[in-house]
């Protein structure tokens, strides 16, 4: 007979041993978890009634292959989008926690005499709760619902992320031996970069393979691409010296928002059950009877730190975010326990050999009788919350009272501020991380492609191509626009305090975007440095000017944005399918308004063509028609110029349309409330029975002569006197787009004008 594999028989025992001990726990209506570690200890080497592992070293293996699909699958579960929908709340609370109870473990670790090492690590396992017992005991007491369930929840997905975070800086911490601030800032400006770096490039190329691809995917084809996309990049992350729970994680969180996330996710739902219960059967393992007696004392320590810090400094940042105090000691009394990342960093800490053995069991100790307190806790939050309003002083209940009334009012304060700054950074970080990374590969493509340099003729090419593949995102820094560029217009004319600040950061992304070019240019010629100043700042004027450019990067743009809200739009899109709005311009109506303005007497706009004033690339508004001693003037070309008493037909957003009276009150006065386009359209056809204006949607085909063209090189507006009012490219729509955008095959695009235009416009095949 053939010799068995040890690790056959030993996953064999585990896969029994669970089997049994979760049956058991299911009818006690207990977390499967506990079921998993009772199989470990019942299992391991230090429990001889059964059967026992032989091999313990492929346990770890499978353990960590465990750990890689656990952190993957809670990866798909994770979106962008949902991180921004728990809100401040969670952010302030989950930062609080962890602040907190990182200081409490490190010190209760000092005060039990254990080594720094230990004493950190302890501090980040104590400092995250448990997912799923906290779903177990709302489940069971028919709590969820809830606004203080709901703020869990939430809460909980940030710690997640926190977690995967301090598993990399605990490693960081690791590897260089010593615990110093310069160590923790390079760590963190490393993943930071390399964050962004991988969650760009993962939303550009992965949702772009999955569209080519989308026929050919069965579903066991998916399901070997999806683990082999993983397992890629669980070792890029570990190449690159990062954990590889980081690699597995967000590779989940891009496959998240694409289109095959939920199959995926259903497919990898067995492979995901196999590995975490070996993982956390090996965490049973780890668990010695002799020493839970011996560490009692340290047990006992860390589980008071644990019920009593989680729930305090929960409370406390629910508080701080503006939370109510019964909501706030609902939700932190709920966080009263540790889990399964507190495993994770447990083995973490152990498979790099930098804590003790004994930190292992103690967790797991704690975990499992937090585990059976939590219930206890989350009743008592009632009771708690009534003893503390009648036994706090009545000051401390005013000014309760008083902050958490203030918080949402005052979270209105300065929107625009805040919408801009975080537009403004998100794009400025997005940006130098994909040039820094570009100046990266062209100063060390030796090492990947076999080329050599070839003297200045070689060192000019090298800047060129560097250059060119830099200039779409230099030409977003030089161009100081953003995805919402009338919020730069709206601060600079809601006070004049705003200016300078708005000038110093506009001018920040000019210095980056000018450093950048410096940096190549320095790299690569062999020039006098006055030359190459010079040459800098020609080359950031060429691209600051290239319209070309423009339109290449509002592509990528496009791209990356469908790629990003896949998932999010296509939902979107059926709900408006099954609710009877296909094919319609319900979009459009609901955002777009037309507004009148009368010119002043005397106003200097009076005798300029519309490109000199150019509102539409300064504000964001069209000039749907000039009326004038009465008559109009429809869809006014560049050309027109504004004579005295002229009125003018705005069309925008509400917000476009606001900033447009504000930014230009001296020049003009509006004469009517804002009505809607289809408002409008309805009364002009009312009003010109013979010649209306009408919307018509137009398909770019793959043989129209607009195709590969921008809306400006297009002339759609001085040729044919038609107006482009939005666009659709598959499940992105765009209202008003720049005028660099270029048409793709298939665009949908919503055009304004007269009837005869529009149909002379189409048999000139332009469309």
């Amino acid at each position: 007979m053939a010799h068995l594999p040890e690790l056959i028989s030993d996953l064999a025992i585990i896969l029994i041993a669970a089997g049994v001990t979760t049956l058991i726990f299911k009818k006690l209506k207990q977390p499967l978890v506990l079921g998993y570690i009772v199989a470990g200890f019942l299992a391991g080497p230090h429990f001889d009634f059964f059967f026992t592992v032989s091999d313990k070293t492929n346990i770890q293996t499978w353990a960590e292959i465990g750990i890689i699909f656990l952190l993957f699958a809670l990866g798909l579960e994770f979106s962008l989008k949902k991180l921004a929908s728990v809100g401040h709340t969670a952010v302030i609370t989950a930062i609080t926690v962890l602040a907190g109870m990182l200081f409490l473990g490190y010190s209760a670790g000092k005060l039990l005499g254990w080594n720094t090492m230990d004493s950190i690590f302890l501090g980040g396992m104590i400092s995250m709760s448990s997912t799923t017992i906290i779903i177990k005991a709302f489940s069971d007491l028919k709590l969820k619902g809830q606004k203080f369930t709901d703020l869990v929840f939430g809460i909980l997905v940030v710690e997640d992320i926190v977690g995967i975070v301090m598993m990399v800086m605990l490693a960081t911490l690791a590897g260089s031996g010593e615990v110093s601030e310069l160590n923790m800032l390079k760590g963190v400006l490393k993943l930071s970069f390399f964050l962004v770096l991988w969650f760009v490039l993962g939303i550009f190329i992965i949702p772009l393979f999955f569209r080519y691809t989308r026929k050919d995917l069965n579903n066991e084809t998916l399901l070997i691409v999806a683990l082999g996309m993983c397992l890629g990049m669980v070792v890029l992350a570990n190449y690159i010296g990062f954990s590889s729970a980081l690699g597995a994680f967000i590779t989940g969180s891009i496959l998240s928002g694409t289109r095959e996330s939920e199959r995926i996710e259903h497919l990898l739902s067995p492979v995901k059950d196999l590995f975490g219960a070996v993982f956390f059967v090996s965490v049973g393992m780890m668990v010695v009877p002799a020493q839970l007696v011996t560490y009692s004392l340290p047990i006992f320590v860390v589980l008071l730190a644990t019920v009593i810090g989680q729930p305090f400094f929960s409370t406390v940042g629910l508080l701080l975010s503006g939370q109510p105090l019964k909501v706030s000691m609902q939700g932190g009394f709920s966080l009263a326990q540790i889990g399964e990342f507190s495993f994770i960093i447990a083995g973490l800490g152990q498979g790099l050999g930098i804590t003790s053995e004994f930190l292992y069991p103690i967790v797991v100790a704690v975990s499992v009788i937090s585990t059976f307190t939590t219930p206890f806790f989350v009743g008592r939050a009632i009771p708690a919350y009534n003893f503390l309003q009648t036994s706090m002083p009545q000051k401390a209940k005013d000014f309760l009272d008083k902050y958490t009334e203030d918080s949402p009012s005052n979270d209105k304060k300065d929107r625009d501020w805040r919408d801009f700054l975080k537009l403004y950074f998100a794009s400025l970080i997005i940006h130098s991380v994909i040039l820094t990374a570009i100046v990266f590969l062209s100063f060390n493509y030796e090492q990947f492609l076999p080329v050599k340099k070839s003297g200045f003729f070689g060192a000019l090419l090298e800047t060129f191509l560097s250059l060119l593949l830099m200039s779409p995102f230099l030409k977003d820094l030089l161009f100081n626009k953003n995805s919402r560029p009338e919020l730069v217009s709206t601060l600079w004319f809601k006070k004049r305090s705003n200016r300078l600040p708005l000038m110093a950061l506009l001018l920040l992304r000019i210095i980056i975007a000018i450093l950048f070019i410096l940096v190549v240019l320095l790299r690569f010629l062999p020039l006098h440095p006055l030359i190459i100043v010079l040459l800098t700042l020609i080359i950031a004027k060429i691209i600051y000017s290239s319209d070309w450019l423009l339109g290449q990067y509002l592509k990528l743009e496009a791209s990356f944005i469908i790629n990003l809200n896949e998932k999010h739009l296509r939902e979107r899109k059926k709900e408006a399918e099954s609710n009877g709005e296909e094919n319609n311009i319900f979009w459009l109506d609901q955002e777009l308004h037309i507004s009148l303005f009368e010119m002043n007497e005397g106003c200097e706009c009076i005798g300029k063509s519309l490109k000199e004033l150019s509102f539409r690339e300064k504000l964001g508004v069209n000039i749907l028609q000039i009326l004038r001693g009465g008559k109009h003037i429809d869809i006014p070309g560049g050309k027109v110029h504004l004579k005295n008493s002229d009125t003018l037909v705005i069309l925008g957003t509400e917000a476009q349309i606001k900033l447009f009276g504000s930014a230009n009150s001296n020049w003009f006065k509006e004469l009517s409330p804002h009505m809607t386009l289809r408002d409008f359209l309805i009364q002009q056809e009312i009003e010109d029975e013979k010649s209306p204006l009408l919307c018509y949607a137009v398909i770019v085909n793959d043989k129209a002569s607009l195709l590969g063209k921008s809306i400006k090189d297009s002339n759609i507006r001085d040729k044919w006197h038609c107006l482009v009012l939005g666009l659709e490219r598959g499940v992105y729509t765009t209202i008003n787009p720049h005028i660099s955008l270029i048409f793709q095959k298939d665009d949908i695009i919503w055009i304004i004008g007269k009837e005869d235009m529009v149909s002379e416009l189409a048999r000139a095949d332009l469309l």
